[in-house]
């Protein structure tokens, strides 16, 4: 058997983890669904709400920490901070994108098998528009670069695709399929939703167009708030029809006589930010920041390695691949029975998600080897819910 001891936990691991209250009592694995709270994030709210208290309606001082949420993500990513527009939600912000395009001439647009269901939805929607959805099809639980050379052509618009998918943490090539939509000139549009915040990425490195993502999972924030990054050589072409006065040049020349957009990324803004989430996702941001994506990827990686490793010895089946080149920071294990499986974690204080038949186990610099022997602890004990590959 695998011994946990012999891997050793950095000390910065430790100190990050007394940042969050719920692991005294709780083993936070739902990363990937709901981050754990971090006692940062709850002194921004605190912030927040106390500055609301006194001051009434301190706009100034919440529009600066708007702007201080764009500037620190653009630097997360390797963007630049007039790339960057803070929006309610993934689908808040693949709605505006789409509202940017004729269609009569490319009416083509494409997803693949591993999308998130919320984004697929818009472009079903956009069928009764006359616009033409394209799929491509998972190959024995991967998706390879290949499996999107027989639906991209000079037809297609745009390409949405997840790094990682949620269900099983298959994680895409970026690169491979990013230079197959430059050969057509297809915007190529990423959702890091299942990702941001657990390995560095850079987006020009990886040949996103588009990129977007949420702070209620690995970004250590709250629900309400999506971070959207659009390249700024394509500022002359992306006019987004879906907008609001935070999309204007400028956001406080109240008129209604003119549609004045942002020159910039701003444009994809639409009204009122929800600023109690912008505070902690910020206090989040710069929690990641502390620590620095470098020291994050490796270690989660250690972590997703190990649960493969210890799964394997006790026979349960895992759903994730292997190749750490090809997942991402969760780990599935098949159940026969998902719901009850996850009634009987919770009775564990394992905190947890599952999806489409597996329990998914996702990590964070602040989880251990030891959370990962309680999760197996658990699962022996339910084993006669989780799949075995006996």
């Amino acid at each position: 058997m695998a011994d946990s001891t012999l891997v050793t936990v950095p000390q910065e691991v430790l100190t990050f983890r007394k940042e969050f209250p719920i692991l005294e009592h709780k083993v936070h694995l739902a990363n990937n669904s709901r981050s754990a709270l971090s006692r940062d994030g709850m002194n921004s709210v605190h912030e927040y709400l106390g500055a609301w208290n006194r001051e009434g309606a301190p706009w100034a001082a919440w529009a600066a920490k708007h702007e201080e949420l764009r500037a620190s993500f653009a630097g997360m990513i390797g963007a630049k901070m007039h790339e960057i527009a803070i929006v309610p939600s993934v689908s808040v912000a693949m709605g505006g994108l789409a509202s940017c395009f004729d269609w009569r001439d490319r009416p083509a647009v494409a997803f693949d098998d591993f999308s998130f269901p919320s984004v697929v939805y818009l472009w079903l929607a956009y069928q009764a528009r006359g616009v033409e959805v394209r799929r491509a099809r998972e190959r024995d639980g991967e998706m390879p670069p290949e499996a999107f050379d027989d639906i991209l052509d000079d037809k297609v618009q745009l390409l949405t695709v997840s790094h990682v998918y949620y269900n099983t943490a298959h994680r895409l090539d970026l690169l491979a399929v990013a230079e197959r939509c430059r050969a057509h000139d297809i915007l190529f549009v990423v959702d890091d939703y299942q990702c941001c915040g657990t390995r560095p990425i850079n987006v020009r490195e990886i040949g996103a167009d588009v990129l977007v993502t949420g702070t209620v999972k690995y970004l250590l924030g709250s629900p309400g708030l999506a971070l959207l990054y659009v390249r700024e050589g394509l500022f002359d072409r992306l006019h987004p029809a879906a907008t609001g006065w935070f999309g204007q040049e400028d956001f406080n020349d109240f008129q209604i006589e003119r549609h004045k957009e942002a020159p910039d990324a701003r444009r994809f803004q639409a009204g009122s930010a929800a600023f109690p989430a912008i505070f902690d996702s910020l206090a989040g941001i710069k929690l990641i920041n502390s620590v620095g994506l470098e020291k994050i990827g490796p270690w989660i990686e250690t972590l997703t390695a190990h649960f493969i490793e210890r799964c394997t010895e006790e026979g349960f089946l895992v759903a994730t691949p292997r190749d750490p080149s090809k997942r991402g920071p969760h780990v599935s294990v098949s159940c026969h029975d998902l719901q009850a499986a996850l009634g009987e974690l919770g009775k564990r204080d394992i905190v947890i998600t599952g999806r489409e038949g597996n329990v998914r186990a996702a990590f964070h610099y602040f989880n251990t080897p030891e959370d990962i022997e309680l999760l197996i602890a658990a699962l022996k004990d339910i084993e006669h819910l989780i799949v075995k590959t006996e």
